[in-house]
């Protein structure tokens, strides 16, 4: 019982640990929040996929794929370079291994590894809600002027970048939704800070 005991009281810093998104209310978005999302993303675009997968695994994914960040903390992406993402698959490999030593669960542990190879169905899909997550955040957030503020809109070129919408291309429903987000966004960029969204496509 000690084991599981102290496996919540570390999952509960999930719930402590905050990204750089800020919520509809002007929050930041908390990590576990971020998760939870990614699980009604996936429950309710479940009917519309053309590709089959395993919920329970979906769901699963959704839930840990950024658990070591309770331990490692989230690093923004604005902020990563090559050092920096060395040194943060580092210390989150090592997180890794405290989670899983915890339990003693090799499904645990697989699941990990599944999300960090990206083969599977399941994998590519709940790495899309991540990212899809960041846009629903984007189109909700109370104020898009923060956005702006790093490292030279660093954000919204990334957003409206063609690469971007190419990683929700295997899925038609995905890259719909995506679309439908992306418009929105870029009405409320003109409408509240005279944007034209089209200066950030490359």
């Amino acid at each position: 019982m000690k084991c599981i005991v102290d496996f919540f009281q570390l999952a509960e810093k999930l719930e402590c640990e905050y990204r750089l998104t800020r919520m509809s209310d002007d929050a930041l978005q908390s990590v576990a929040s971020h998760s939870w999302n990614m699980a009604m993303m996936a429950m309710v675009l479940k009917p519309y996929l053309k590709n089959q997968v395993c919920m329970e695994r979906v769901y699963e994914l959704c839930m840990l794929h950024d658990l070591p960040e309770a331990i490692a903390h989230d690093v923004p992406l604005h902020e990563q370079n090559d050092v920096v993402r060395q040194k943060k698959r580092v210390n989150e490999s090592a997180a890794i291994k405290q989670i899983v030593d915890l339990l003693d669960n090799d499904e645990m542990r697989a699941r990990f590894t599944e999300y960090d190879l990206r083969e599977s169905a399941e994998a590519r899909f709940v790495k899309a809600l991540d990212v899809l997550d960041t846009a629903v955040q984007h189109m909700c957030a109370k104020d898009l002027k923060y956005i702006g503020e790093y490292a030279d809109n660093f954000y919204w070129k990334m957003f409206f970048s063609i690469d971007f919408a190419k990683m929700f291309d295997f899925e038609p429903v995905l890259r719909g939704v995506f679309d439908e987000i992306k418009r929105r966004v870029a009405d409320r960029l003109n409408a509240e800070l005279g944007i034209d969204a089209g200066i950030f496509v490359k």
